[in-house]
């Protein structure tokens, strides 16, 4: 247990190093997934962020051996949006036609599963026309 403990403090403090070069925004957008063979595996919620640690990558190595002494050949990084860290995925409205939302009325009333025609006509209901 003290060494996956021990693993994750380094990871930690992996991320605080590039953090502290990084923009404030990139903070809830990057998780340090792995340090193996010199190697850094980076996961990041969006294309838009794996794009711009990309173009840093050499800066980032170079912060890296300069705060913490870790030398760093590569950095791997992969968009893993799922679970990365404390935000909260945007709610939406949902916009359904009026002829959508019957249709989903109607398709609930010759369902005999009872629970995904309860789903149907919340969905039906909850839909608002687009503006």
């Amino acid at each position: 247990m003290a060494d996956i403990l021990g693993r994750a403090r380094f990871l930690a403090r992996i991320r605080a190093a590039l953090l502290e070069i990084l923009p404030d925004a990139a903070a809830p957008h990057i998780q340090v997934a792995g340090y193996d063979d010199f190697q850094l595996r980076l996961h990041v919620a969006s294309a838009a962020w794996a794009t711009r640690l990309r173009y840093m990558e050499k800066q980032l190595t170079r912060a890296l051996a300069q705060r913490m002494r870790l030398q760093v050949d590569g950095i791997r990084i992969k968009i893993r949006p799922v679970n990365l860290g404390p935000f909260q995925p945007v709610q939406r409205a949902r916009y359904l036609s009026i002829d959508t939302r019957r249709h989903l009325e109607q398709t609930a009333a010759y369902i005999d599963d009872r629970s995904l025609a309860d789903a149907l006509r919340r969905l039906a209901a909850a839909g608002r026309d687009s503006e």
